[in-house]
């Protein structure tokens, strides 16, 4: 595995950079956490996919943003990604994005469809600008309150490690560390920004996009609003709806990356 980091208007950023095959994967990581969330879609797709995972601004080996109110929100950091898409000279790529990262990815496939053959978001529901969309896309509970606060606990570090991964990943200390690193003002002026309705209406970007899309979340994520999301239409919906993963919550991929490798890689292979 490659590592790399590249300069952007936004900040240096850490990539992983895997040679492959097959049509590059990019990979964009939650709210307070790093691109070894991936770590099982890494070491699936390894020799088969050009695989790129990035550390956001403010998170993992990246530098805070050079101007934290232009970049720590869902356009910043989709504006981050196109330059690092332009930097690598990626003409074609799939998306594959957690939480944070999945509505980062439906930015990129809103501004890019061109170059998206496809996306996979987990743990993101596709949600209008603003409160509505908040109220609409997210379940009620008291611990979401920890990801937009810019100074956290320790306590509250547990409770951002087991709601992005579950409750066993609490014990190692790496992704306590990865939360600790993150840029408090990351989360902070990201959730002031949605609230604001500072990004797109993803409810009707979904509804439109002509560009592959697969949803894929824990049947128990305790953050997201998964009726809403079956509620939803879509242009191009991969299987015949959003998939529920059982006995997994939030951190699907890490909790049951077994069942969600085959599904990542059976959408893959539609995209081709």
């Amino acid at each position: 595995m490659n590592e790399k980091t590249i300069e952007t208007s936004h900040g240096q950023i850490a990539v992983y950079d895997t040679p492959g095959d097959g049509i590059p994967v990019l990979m964009i990581h939650a709210n307070s956490h790093c691109k070894e969330t991936f770590h099982f879609q890494i070491e699936a797709l390894a020799g088969t996919h050009h695989i790129i995972a990035i550390d956001l601004p403010g998170h993992g080996q990246s530098s805070d943003a050079i101007d934290p109110l232009r970049t720590y929100n869902f356009n910043g950091y989709a504006d981050t990604i196109c330059e690092l898409i332009d930097a690598l000279n990626i003409n074609r790529f799939a998306l594959l994005g957690h939480s944070l990262g999945g509505h980062v990815a439906l930015e990129l496939m809103r501004l890019l469809p061109e170059k998206t053959a496809g996306t996979m978001i987990f743990g993101t529901p596709p949600i209008p600008p603003g409160p509505e969309g908040a109220a609409l896309g997210f379940l009620p509970n008291p611990e979401f309150a920890n990801t937009g606060k810019e100074t956290l606990s320790e306590h509250d570090i547990d409770m951002v490690v087991a709601l992005a991964l579950g409750s066993d990943a609490v014990h190692d200390t790496f992704w306590k560390t990865a939360v600790r690193r993150t840029d408090g003002r990351s989360r902070q002026l990201m959730i002031d920004a949605a609230l604001a309705g500072k990004h797109s209406d993803q409810r009707a970007l979904v509804k439109t996009s002509p560009v592959p899309l697969a949803i894929v979340n824990g049947a128990d994520d305790p953050l997201i609003n998964l009726d809403y999301i079956d509620s939803l239409t879509f242009a191009n919906l991969w299987e015949s709806g959003p998939v529920r993963v059982e006995n997994a919550a939030h951190g699907v991929h890490w909790q049951r990356h077994k069942e969600f490798n085959v599904l990542l890689d059976g959408f893959l292979s539609t995209i081709v």
